[in-house]
């Protein structure tokens, strides 16, 4: 099994690639959250794949955004039956605030903004978004009593996502561009293959699995 399995493990492992030990925890610690946010940049799997339903009102004619939203990838109106479900199309900001294109929206800071069958900033119902949403970041605490954060996908099953990422991050603060570049195209090519990998299964109709690439670290 890996060694990497939390913050704590992550931020050992981090400082023993750089081998250095006049780091702070709070340095390893921005390393770590800003190789997270690298990775949700450009990862698309299932894994991160959430739908919600949401009630829109004619008065607004939008629905929030959830927390740690990375990318849409459908919206629909919910019908009672399913076949007259109706997929919204995601459009440009001056197309929508020019032409009254029907069931379309677009994103205005923290809301998408949605029009109706007629192309009016009118619409109301139940709608469905599906989306990519990050993980909750390694080492934050949720509920009561708060407990650590250990469920994360890419530190469960491809943990040398988290820590490439963290090493790019950790290397361009120390300024060693050459070992900056390194780690970040072996990110990127992890990154890659994992998203490949979700292509494939999906164009074969099989369902997306990862698993362990090293038995430890």
């Amino acid at each position: 099994m890996p060694i990497i399995t939390n913050q704590a493990t992550l931020r050992t492992s981090v400082a023993d690639w750089l081998n250095r030990t006049d780091l702070t925890d709070n340095q390893l610690d921005q390393f770590i959250e800003m190789g997270e946010a690298k990775v949700y940049e450009i990862l698309r799997v299932p894994p991160l794949e959430v739908s919600e339903s949401f009630t829109v009102l004619t008065s607004n004619s939008s629905l929030a955004i959830p927390s740690r939203f990375i990318e849409a990838i459908e919206l629909k109106k919910t019908e009672s039956a399913k076949d007259d479900d109706i997929v919204l199309s995601r459009i440009d900001e001056k197309a929508f605030s020019n032409s009254k294109i029907k069931n379309a929206y677009i994103r205005v800071g923290s809301s998408l903004l949605l029009t109706d069958s007629d192309g009016e900033q009118k619409a109301a119902g139940t709608y469905t978004l599906r989306y990519y949403r990050a993980d909750e970041s390694i080492g934050t605490t949720s509920g009561s009593p708060a407990v650590e954060v250990t469920t994360q996908y890419i530190l469960g099953t491809e943990y040398e996502v988290s820590l490439f990422a963290a090493l790019s991050v950790a290397y361009l603060f120390l300024g060693d561009n050459e070992s900056e570049q390194k780690y970040n195209e072996l990110f990127l090519r992890k990154i890659n293959s994992l998203n490949v990998k979700e292509r494939n299964a999906s164009l074969k109709g099989g369902s997306f699995s990862a698993v362990y690439s090293a038995q430890g670290i």
